[in-house]
């Protein structure tokens, strides 16, 4: 890697924004060079070319976690729709996307999974989707609270208690809402893999600071 030049890393990151961006992937980066050369440049070859392209992780898994980091930024919506289109040409489905906004309100919260709703509708829209919407979970929703200590005692190896001692001395009730809510109904469904969820709810609660 130390010893690769910038034509080396530029032409790995093109094929890998190649991949992700497919039609018209070169768009942005062209527009980019219009207001300067360098700065597209730099664009191609370190994330996609140096971080992106890295073995590690599977190409549809990096993309979800890409898209999960733009969906709490907020502000980034074109990049947010354009990786959400690359996590499809990387070989994600639509339903892993929908899946991973339940996961989004359970952490990030409503704004920012409603906001990010718009614009799912028009990737699938622009690719004429035969999208059929989640169906609605069954059941009365009397054991979301069992549900849901059993995801919370899965995501902590077992100290759910430590978790409701947080908020014994101010809100009971909020940590027993959390289980219901947060783990019993959203975090809890079958719809992403483990391990993406995961992925996920790391890189949002590391871009809080606070958590």
């Amino acid at each position: 890697m130390a010893s690769e030049t910038h034509e080396d890393r530029f032409s790995r990151g093109l094929e890998m924004l190649r991949r992700i961006g497919g039609e018209n992937f070169d768009g942005p980066i062209n527009a980019l060079a219009e207001t300067s050369a360098d700065l597209s440049r730099f664009t191609v070859e370190y994330p996609y070319g140096d971080v992106l392209s890295r073995p590690g992780l599977d190409l549809p898994l990096r993309q979800l976690c890409t898209v999960s980091m733009l969906l709490a930024d907020g502000s980034a919506q074109p990049q947010l729709k354009f990786h959400i289109a690359g996590f499809l040409n990387a070989g994600g489905t639509p339903e892993a996307i929908v899946e991973l906004l339940f996961v989004s309100v359970a952490v990030l919260g409503f704004p920012a999974t409603v906001n990010a709703v718009g614009i799912v509708r028009s990737v699938f829209a622009e690719r004429e989707l035969a999208f059929q919407p989640i169906k609605p979970a069954t059941g009365d929703g009397a054991g979301r609270g069992w549900a849901g200590r059993e995801m919370l005692e899965r995501l902590v190896a077992g100290d759910a208690q430590g978790y409701f001692d947080r908020f014994a001395g101010t809100a009971p009730d909020l940590a027993q809402l959390s289980i219901d809510f947060g783990f019993g109904e959203a975090l809890a469904r079958d719809g992403l893999d483990h391990k993406a969820k995961l992925l996920a709810i790391t890189i949002w609660l590391s871009r809080s600071r606070s958590t």
